[in-house]
């Protein structure tokens, strides 16, 4: 008689001792949803950089691959699940990419899920411009990414304004580089654009809304376009990014088994209430997969808001002025009232309210 599966999945990004970002973000969703996971921290840092005022300090590369090859040298690369974010450095993302290499030969089937941890929109890079042709090397060993728009973009080499530069974007992440599943995890194009493939810029009751858009490979070759619409609260929330990957990666099932079963998207576990299912949803896996985590994520971030609105009244600080203008002092209180809330909705990572489904956008 086989073995029943161990579920075990490894994490690679930063860590904060306080709050949730990184793996502090990701790790405790992912043993909610039944996997066994093991976390290899890029960064150590008292707290996120948000706050203005941190202590600690980046692994470079070689501490990275002493840290690999212990593992390996125990037989502890035995991972049905593959995570990885940000990564301080060129040379610790090399490392990092020839560990994935190295994973694939040992396990083909491995899911690995990329965030390629770059900038936004609204910052532009963040990082060190020379991780970018690693992460694009990386772009073929990976199952699925995340990237935002900004980092789509980056990745290509062309800016995603319209409905025909975000298809050939997602031509050259599929063909180009070999990508089956990608997420566009927040998407703004041209309200006209939108309305070709049945998007809006607000929900039905006005709430603003964001557009996530994915597509997948399928088994003719061919490629299938899907979105995702939902209310944005309208605040940034660290940790946020990390926290949709993992729960997407927990969530990813192409079979029922290949998951843990708190992890398995069936409908009879999401609570209710749930809206219908329409006769142009999405039913793909991934996309299954980033409708959950979505759901989970909307109850974190609205657990967020009110406990930071009674804690702000409480403490007589406006968590929602920008903290960014604020002396550092009175930054680190709004910032410490930011953090998400994620041990306190444990219930509804296990069992989220479906409330927005993911449709076929149809040709773009």
């Amino acid at each position: 008689m086989s073995a029943p599966p161990a579920y075990r999945l490894l994490a690679i990004q930063s860590h904060v001792v306080t709050g949730y970002v990184g793996n502090r973000s990701a790790t405790f969703p992912a043993q909610l949803l039944g996997w066994d996971v093991d976390a290899l921290n890029t960064v150590q840092f008292s707290n996120h950089t948000g706050y203005g005022r941190w202590g600690g300090h980046r692994f470079d590369a070689q501490q990275l691959n002493d840290i690999l090859t212990g593992m390996d040298q125990n037989g502890l690369v035995r991972h049905d699940r593959l995570l990885t974010g940000y990564t301080p450095s060129p040379e610790a993302l090399a490392v990092v990419e020839a560990f994935i290499i190295s994973l694939r030969k040992q396990n083909p089937d491995v899911i690995y899920l990329l965030d390629p941890v770059m900038g936004d929109m609204d910052r532009g890079m963040y990082v060190n411009p020379d991780v970018l042709p690693i992460y694009r090397r990386m772009l073929s060993l990976s199952t699925i990414i995340c990237p935002n728009q900004f980092e789509a973009q980056v990745l290509v080499g062309h800016e995603i304004t319209t409905l025909s530069s975000l298809q050939h974007a997602l031509h050259v992440l599929h063909y180009k580089y070999k990508v089956p599943n990608v997420v566009i995890t927040s998407l703004e194009l041209p309200e006209s654009e939108m309305k070709k493939i049945g998007a809006t810029p607000t929900m039905a009751d006005g709430q603003p809304a964001m557009l996530l858009v994915g597509s997948s490979v399928q088994e003719d070759g061919s490629d299938a376009s899907w979105l995702l619409q939902f209310p944005t609260l309208g605040e940034y929330f660290s940790g946020v990014g990390d926290l949709f990957a993992s729960l997407v990666l927990s969530r990813f099932s192409c079979r029922g088994t290949d998951v843990p079963g708190p992890a398995r998207t069936s409908d009879e576990v999401a609570a209710a209430p749930r809206e219908p299912a329409a006769g142009d949803e999405c039913t793909l896996p991934v996309a299954r997969a980033v409708m959950y985590a979505v759901a989970s994520l909307q109850h974190v971030l609205q657990r967020t808001r009110e406990t930071m609105i009674a804690e702000g009244q409480r403490q007589g600080i406006d968590p929602f002025q920008p903290a960014h203008l604020a002396e550092v002092d009175e930054r680190v209180k709004i910032m410490r009232l930011r953090e998400l809330r994620i041990v306190q909705s444990a219930q509804e990572i296990l069992a989220p309210s479906i409330l927005h489904r993911p449709r076929w956008t149809g040709p773009l």
